[in-house]
């Protein structure tokens, strides 16, 4: 199974199993389901978010205070898919605004960025909306993500017109 396609599933079960169908996700609430702590943190300038897991402790989740509500979102989505990925081992990272991240030469960012896009625009609801021709600024409104995230996940799902 490739990266995209995993992740892809692996949003989907988060979302049945904390969330449901409601639209916009909230990843904060579900984070903090899973048993994550979130927070807010004034972070490097270069730096988007971050998560870390150690022995013994809740996983945590630090997202840049300065950051606009949608970038913190999906920056939230984005530290879930780790967490998904490595469930109880310790880990950690950090995600910088260098643009590594959404060049997909990483598989783990892969896997994270895909997760997040999944998690915060589930392909069935992308779909309907899609279908009854709602535009991609209207539907990255609906969402709560950028209009540029919205572009991605529609030519990810092959509906970018």
């Amino acid at each position: 199974m490739n990266v995209k396609t995993e992740a892809c599933e692996k949003a989907q079960e988060v979302l049945e199993r904390f969330w449901g169908d409601a639209i916009p996700v909230d990843p904060a609430q579900i984070a903090r389901k899973m048993g994550i702590e979130v927070s807010n943190a004034y972070l490097d300038p270069d730096v988007a978010g971050a998560i870390e897991k150690r022995d013994g402790q809740p996983a945590a989740i630090y997202l840049s205070t300065g950051d606009h509500p949608n970038r913190k979102r999906f920056t939230c989505a984005h530290e879930i898919g780790h967490f998904v990925r490595h469930g109880e081992e310790d880990f950690e990272y950090v995600d910088y605004r260098d643009g590594t991240a959404s060049m997909g030469i990483d598989e783990e960012e892969r896997f994270a960025n895909a997760f997040a896009a999944a998690l915060l625009m589930p392909e069935r609801e992308v779909r309907r909306l899609h279908g009854m021709g709602m535009h991609e600024k209207d539907m990255a409104g609906t969402f709560g993500v950028s209009e540029a995230a919205m572009v991605n996940r529609l030519k990810n799902l092959n509906l970018y017109r």
